[in-house]
């Protein structure tokens, strides 16, 4: 698993030069906190086991990774931005683009091991919030951060990592665990060549 927390470090990097012009900078939680704060689970309390689909953000890196299949099976496609979506159940993942429409013909498989690997990371992590009172007389950046990955739940998603300024920072996992998930995504999106199907799963 120490390989991963190696792998996390040059993902953060990446991550970090996201293409700004994204307009989803909130994710469902946050809208549902606008419209009915009572209905909102705070982040913290969140059990991260039940993640069923884990997103892996649209980055200049990954979509590197994804290129030369998308061209062959979809050219039309190669002008849009891509993420991926894993299926925490199967292993499946898929490629999606900005319409949010699955790339028919280009898909790929975790490896039991690794689909093991990330079960017991979600399995045992927690959410921290960052609750530091930020002192009102202290200039804060305005650089925002696009977050790493994206839980999704049968109800609401939460997104990892995602900083609206220098003092404000959202929820991410707790601890090594943080490390060990941006690792391990690290390492799927590098090997992702390796990783296609050997046959086309059913489209989520």
């Amino acid at each position: 698993m120490k390989r991963y927390v190696f792998a996390g470090f040059a993902f953060c990097l990446v991550v970090g030069f996201q293409n700004c012009s994204r307009n989803q900078l909130s994710d469902t939680s946050a809208t549902n906190a606008l419209s009915n704060p009572a209905e909102v689970t705070p982040a913290e309390k969140i059990d991260v086991s039940q993640t069923e689909i884990l997103e892996v953000p649209e980055s200049p890196y990954l979509e590197a990774q994804l290129q030369s299949a998308i061209q062959l099976s979809k050219p039309t496609s190669a002008l849009s931005s891509h993420h991926l979506e894993i299926d925490v159940k199967t292993g499946v993942v898929h490629v999606v683009d900005q319409n949010n429409e699955v790339v028919a013909g280009v898909q790929y498989c975790l490896s039991s091991s690794d689909l093991n690997e990330l079960r017991t990371i979600l399995d045992t992590a927690k959410i921290c919030e960052d609750k530091a009172a930020v002192d009102e007389s202290s200039q804060c950046t305005m650089n925002y951060r696009f977050p790493y990955a994206k839980l999704h739940f049968p109800q609401a998603e939460l997104a990892l990592g995602e900083a609206m300024s220098g003092c404000h920072k959202g929820p991410d996992l707790c601890g090594d665990q943080k490390d060990m998930l941006q690792g391990f995504l690290a390492h799927v999106q590098s090997e992702l060549a390796s990783k296609k199907c050997e046959f086309q799963v059913v489209q989520k």
